[in-house]
């Protein structure tokens, strides 16, 4: 019987993920299900626990992503060296598959359904390409994720779940078309529906880039998920505040959060982006009618971009306390390879590093146009900090009330949010010392007209400067919009 192990790998080897606020893993679920039954299978993620390396396996499969790219070459040369036949597949193979086959046996270049089949029969033949590639298939094809593994599962047993793949925008800095292509791929609903009875489970991460990408079938996985009585959280774009009917449906169906691609507070890196909102004011009042509708808005905030200055740091505090937002996801602009920013940056010379291990979100790789590397990782450290402050958790707490009534879940979402939050500034490397070019770029000038951080007292003690104020008979604080805007709210 052939033996195989299934590996998601750590971006910090040895570190730990916090279970409760770790992503539901579903596509080495999605390959084991794809797996023939005489098949001995192992699903192992790193984030979670560790590899058993007392064990030996024939066939060894690893999902690589850039942040994981060395610790998956690692491991690839490990388990070679050991007897092993490895093969590489997800996003970073895909891109640079000449660059991963160097320490594979076989590299899948995109999704790896349509051609799992060929890749363990090949193996059993002892025939291995060093190529497969199978463009874009079939999501009414695939055969329900095998979940017995229980490695995807966190706090509340939230399981991942897939409706659709693809996105139709193309943003430079963005390697999902890369991987998915532009043409949104839909699973058939009635699948869907299947797959959540058999999870067992009543809570649900939605995998996909974009809930709301292709509005008619959307509305028609929303209504089919209204009887089932579930929770879910996803990722949409901000367009759907323009949607009345589709908001209703989603909120309805069971969401309780949704992640969006904000990417930037200021106006012409908007506008750069071909966003579908035009203006700082028309983004605001989208937040004010998804979260008056009774869903958490979580936004992606990006730092780094070819029109920010130093400015950026203090607009986007000041952003996220007018819109009263209690939870972010902060950001710096990582030029992943493959996408168009990394092509234009590596040309103009603004790479400053091509260790895959920094390519996390949080640590500059790039030369930024308007300060150095490090004032743009001091001064993500800086919003991050002081978002998370502890002070500032407290006072998040009246916008969290003010999406919706108490709720233990929603509410410990909530907590574990801003804890990881606060966890996450303790590991923004502000030192750069590990940067290729740290020494040329860490000293260039800066123009003298920038400004520069002025503290902002947005989230600091001084209660004059907060946007609810402190009540006399002892309760700590008070929300300055007790009620939901009845004029937003969707009946």
């Amino acid at each position: 019987m052939i033996k195989l192990l299934l590996v998601s790998p750590s971006r910090r080897f040895g570190k730990k993920v916090l279970k409760a606020i770790k992503i539901p893993q579903l596509s080495l679920h999605i390959l084991a299900s794809l797996t023939p039954n005489d098949v001995d299978i192992t699903v192992v993620d790193e984030e979670i626990r560790e590899i058993n390396f007392s064990s030996d396996f024939d066939l060894v499969g690893i999902s690589c992503m850039t942040a994981t790219a060395n610790r998956s070459y690692q491991l690839s040369d490990m388990f070679r060296k050991r007897g092993s036949k490895v093969v590489l597949g997800g996003i970073h193979p895909t891109i640079l598959p000449q660059e991963a086959i160097q320490h594979a046996d076989a590299v899948v270049i995109g999704e790896a359904e349509g051609c799992w089949a060929d890749v363990i029969n090949d193996f059993r033949k002892e025939k291995l390409q060093k190529f497969y590639r199978v463009p874009l298939p079939d999501l009414s094809r695939y055969p329900f994720p095998r979940r017995d593994f229980q490695i995807d599962k966190a706090l509340f047993n939230c399981v991942g779940l897939l409706t659709t793949r693809g996105c139709p925008y193309a943003c430079e800095f963005c390697s999902v078309t890369d991987f998915y292509g532009r043409e949104i791929r839909h699973r058939p609903v009635s699948m869907v529906v299947e797959d959540i009875k058999q999870s067992g489970s009543k809570t649900f991460l939605i995998l996909d880039d974009n809930v709301a990408g292709h509005p008619e079938y959307s509305k028609k996985l929303f209504e089919a998920l209204i009887p089932l009585g579930i929770r879910w959280v996803g990722q949409s774009s901000i367009s759907l505040a323009k949607d009345k009917e589709m908001l209703k449906l989603c909120r309805l169906s069971g969401c309780a959060a949704l992640f969006f691609g904000l990417e930037s507070v200021s106006l012409p890196s908007l506008m750069g982006m071909k966003k579908t909102l035009k203006s700082i004011e028309e983004t605001e009042e989208a937040i004010k009618i998804i979260q008056d509708n009774g869903i958490a808005f979580h936004p992606s905030i990006v730092l780094g971009f070819d029109t920010d200055t130093k400015a950026i740091f203090d607009d986007t505090l000041e952003f996220l306390a007018r819109t009263k937002l209690p939870t972010m996801a902060l950001h710096v602009l990582t030029p992943y390879p493959g996408t168009q920013i990394y092509q234009r940056f590596k040309d103009q010379g603004r790479i400053i590093s091509h260790d895959w291990s920094h390519y996390d979100h949080h640590s500059v790789v790039f030369q930024p146009k308007n300060m150095t590397p490090r004032e743009l990782a001091e001064g993500h450290h800086y919003v991050q900090s002081e978002f998370y402050a502890f002070s500032s958790i407290i006072r998040h707490i009246p916008f969290l009330l003010r999406v919706s009534p108490i709720n233990l879940r929603r509410t410990l979402l909530f907590l574990l949010l801003n804890i990881a939050g606060k966890s996450v500034a303790k590991y923004i490397d502000t030192s750069l010392d590990w940067a290729d070019n740290n020494e040329k770029w860490d000293s260039q000038k800066i123009r003298p007209d920038d400004k520069v951080l002025k503290r902002s007292t947005v989230f600091s003690s001084n209660k004059a400067h907060l946007p609810f104020q402190a009540l006399k008979d002892g309760s700590p604080y008070k929300n300055d919009e007790p009620n939901l805007n009845e004029e937003n709210k969707i009946p």
